[in-house]
Formats: C-alpha cells, sequence, structure tokens
C-alpha cells in the first residue's frame, strides 16, 4: 500500500511536472524553426536580388558586343572569301598565261560590257576613313564624279567613293598635279556640270604648296600662242581658265601674286578674242576677276590691254544668245569695277 500510495504520488508529481517542461521546449523548438525559415528567407531574397543584376548586366555587355563580333566575323569572312577569290584568280591566271601569249598578236581586247559604277564601293571594304586607297586611273575617277555629281542632292550625304579617292590622292604634290591635269583634259565641253565639278575637287583638296603652284605653271605652260592653239576643241581651254579661276580664289594674297604669271596674264587675254568659244571667254573673265581680289594683281590686270577688248565685249549684253548675254554682262562688270574706265570720261 505504501508504496503504491508512492506510486501515484509520483504519478502526480511526473504529471505536473511534464506539461510545463514540454511546452517550453516546444516552444523554444518552434522559435528556432521561425528563425530558420526567416534566415532562408532572406538569403533566398538576396540570392534572387543579385542574379537579377548580375542578368541585366550581361544583358547590357552582349547588347553592346554583339554587333561589333557580327561585325568582325563579317569582315573576316569577306576577307577570306577575297583571299580565296585572289589565290583561285591567280590558279587560273598561271593556266591561262600560256592561251593569251599565244592570242595575244591576233586578239583585240573586248570593250567593258557595261558602264563603271560611280558609287559602288571599294572592292576590299575599305571606309572613307581608312588608310590610303591604291593608285587608281585618275581620268576615271575624275568621269565617274562628273557621273555621281548630278545624283548628290543633300549636303548630309557621304561623298562618292570617286570623289573620297581623288582627295586621298590630292594629299601628295604630284597627286594634286595629276588630279588637276586630269580635270583640264577630260571634263567634255557639253556637260554643264563641268565647272561645278572642277570647283567642287579642287575646293576640297588640299591647298597646293608653292613648289606644286610652280611645276603646274611649267607643266601648262600658258601664253598667248597657246590660247590659239586647239581652237577647235575649246574644252581644254575652257578646263584650264575654270581651274585658274578656282586657284586664284583659293591662293589670294602672295600665292595668288605669283601664280599670275606674264605668260597666264597673256593666256587669259587672248582667251577673250572673239575667235575663242564664248564659254572660254566667259571662264577667262571670271578668272582675271578672282586674280583681281589681290590689289596688286587688280593693277597688273587693269593696267593691260584688258579695257580695249571689253569695250567690245561689253556689245553683247543685249545678245539673244545667252550665253553671250553671260559674257557680256561680266565684260560690263569689269569695266565698271576691274579697270580704270568711265563711261562718260573715258580711260581715267
Amino acid at each position: 500500500m505504501e508504496l503504491l500510495t508512492l506510486g501515484d504520488e509520483g504519478v502526480c508529481a511526473l504529471e505536473n511536472y511534464k506539461p510545463s517542461k514540454l511546452l517550453q521546449r516546444f516552444e523554444q523548438a518552434q522559435l528556432f524553426l521561425d528563425q530558420t525559415y526567416l534566415r532562408m528567407i532572406v538569403v533566398a531574397l538576396a540570392v534572387f536580388y543579385a542574379s537579377r543584376s548580375l542578368l541585366q548586366g550581361l544583358l547590357l555587355t552582349l547588347e553592346h558586343h554583339i554587333p561589333r563580333l557580327l561585325g568582325a566575323l563579317g569582315a573576316s569572312n569577306m576577307g577570306n572569301s577575297c583571299v580565296c577569290r585572289d589565290d583561285s584568280g591567280a590558279e587560273d591566271n598561271v593556266e591561262s598565261r600560256s592561251r593569251q601569249t599565244e592570242n595575244s598578236r591576233v586578239h583585240v581586247p573586248e570593250a567593258r560590257s557595261h558602264p563603271r559604277d560611280p558609287v559602288r564601293p571599294p572592292r576590299r571594304g575599305r571606309g572613307p576613313h581608312e588608310p590610303r586607297r591604291k593608285k587608281q586611273n585618275v581620268d576615271g575617277l575624275v568621269l565617274d564624279t562628273l557621273a555621281v555629281i548630278r545624283t548628290l542632292v543633300d549636303n548630309d550625304q557621304e561623298p562618292p567613293y570617286s570623289m573620297i579617292t581623288l582627295h586621298e590622292m590630292a594629299e601628295t604634290d604630284e597627286g594634286w598635279l595629276e588630279v588637276v591635269q586630269s580635270l583640264i583634259r577630260v571634263i567634255p565641253l557639253e556637260d554643264p556640270l563641268g565647272p561645278a565639278v572642277i570647283t567642287l575637287l579642287l575646293d576640297e583638296c588640299p591647298l597646293p604648296t608653292k613648289d606644286a603652284l610652280q611645276k603646274l605653271t611649267e607643266i601648262l605652260n600658258l601664253s598667248g600662242a597657246a590660247a590659239c592653239q586647239d581652237a577647235c576643241h575649246p574644252a581644254k581651254h575652257r578646263n584650264t581658265t575654270a581651274v585658274l579661276g578656282c586657284l586664284a580664289e583659293k591662293l589670294a594674297g602672295p600665292a595668288s601674286i605669283g601664280l599670275l604669271s606674264p605668260g597666264i596674264l597673256e593666256y587669259l587675254l587672248h582667251s577673250l578674242n572673239f575667235q575663242s568659244h564664248p564659254t572660254v571667254m566667259l571662264f577667262a573673265l571670271i578668272a582675271l576677276e578672282k586674280f583681281a581680289q589681290t590689289s596688286e594683281n587688280k593693277m597688273t590686270v587693269s593696267e593691260s590691254r584688258i579695257s580695249d577688248q571689253l569695250i567690245l565685249l561689253e556689245k553683247w549684253t543685249d545678245n539673244p544668245d545667252y550665253l553671250k548675254r553671260q559674257v557680256g554682262f561680266c565684260a560690263q562688270w569689269s569695266l565698271d569695277n576691274l579697270c580704270r574706265y568711265n563711261k562718260r570720261d573715258g580711260f581715267i
């Protein structure tokens, strides 16, 4: 009975002790789990935001570099294709060289089957700001520029390939001389944009050096006798006077004084004779007016015998031929502003 009584008291004591201890431990375990869950949530959020930032940065980097990579791959493929084409062409040339030597005595080369494309980009894909291109036919580039210049309607358009190449060639004295001689030689008289192309190309080219101007004067060898030569082919004289006028306008000052040599002055004066083409006369008058922008040249021109010829050309101011009417207007302007001549009192 005593054991039973003690057992009952122990049971009662145990019953009174267990709920409080278990509840306390349960609460501690629940608090630990809550803290653990909270930490996991915080870590997950941190990982999420970090991954999103990293992904955004990666996308921005790809957006910037993918076009460059594609461009580089395209350029390398183009270069490889050109090299392969050149290699295959070289092999074909080796095989056909013997055939060409056999047929060269009787075979006449065929003309170009299609006209030159003036806006065709360079075969090697070089841009306008890359190193100097290989020297090409200057006359062909001038004619290409003349053909394509009429299609340019906006000042913001990129210049044609032929014009860019001519500008690069004119960066040296030898190249500049070749360009000027080609402008005089190949631009036809009947093309109304010919003088505009001369002015445009010379304006965009670098200024010539003193040595280049001296060499140009020696090459042209202008004189009164030269103005009378090839009178039936006035294109050369029209282009020459247009070049002289453009250079006189660009080189105002001592360079213009040095350019107006006695031979060039005599050439321009003889170009005003009535046997000259009206277009030659017109551009000769314009060239003299450009030279006269320098005071010393103006004195030289006004003291020449130009006034006598200008009085005769002034009668063309009412001519029904509009080209001759332009010559008459320029002659009248020169008498009023260039020469020391007064219509009422005669020479001053």
